[in-house]
């Protein structure tokens, strides 16, 4: 078994969603690419360019939807990760307990899990995903945690868990 505290941190829990969501946020800025065609036919057939302009305009629209959806992520998981959380991996799964919540994921309900710098993000499917900050975690503690992980076939054998 192994136990240890987090306390939170916006940047991780962003960047965990920034992660979870990394193709829908790759449509996004490609659809704004996809945006700048017509304004570049637009101006290089000398047609209005007040249109050129309305397509620039729609691209850098569509530029900015990531990060705000990142950030209304945040605010909207805040509630709950934004408190410190126990976090218990044993032979049952993954406890999570917090001042408001106490949560059990069985291992049988986890995808194999993705190692990110700072942070575990297990997954119980493709679109939840479930961050553990793990930064405060001693090289030992973090190998136990690989080692755990990988004897469940959560985590590849050459994956290695960073800071």
């Amino acid at each position: 078994m192994i136990s240890f505290e987090t306390q939170p941190d916006r940047r991780l829990l962003a960047e965990a969603l920034r992660r979870t969501m990394r193709w829908a946020l790759r449509l996004f800025t490609a659809c704004g690419f996809i945006l700048l065609l017509p304004a570049a036919v637009t101006l290089f057939l000398g047609d209005e360019p007040v249109v050129a302009v309305g397509w620039l305009v729609g691209a850098i629209i569509i530029w900015a939807l990531p990060s705000l959806l990142v950030r209304s992520g945040v605010r909207a998981s805040w509630k709950l990760y934004g408190i410190p959380i126990a976090w218990q991996f044993s032979a049952e799964g993954v406890r999570m307990d917090s001042a408001l919540m106490v949560s059990l994921i069985r291992w049988e309900a986890l995808e194999p899990v993705e190692p990110i710098p700072g942070q575990l993000l297990l997954k119980v499917n493709r679109q939840q995903v479930i961050p553990v900050p793990i930064a405060g975690l001693t090289p030992a503690d973090r190998d136990t945690l690989a080692g755990l992980l990988k004897g469940r076939g959560l985590l590849p054998a050459d994956a290695a868990i960073t800071v």
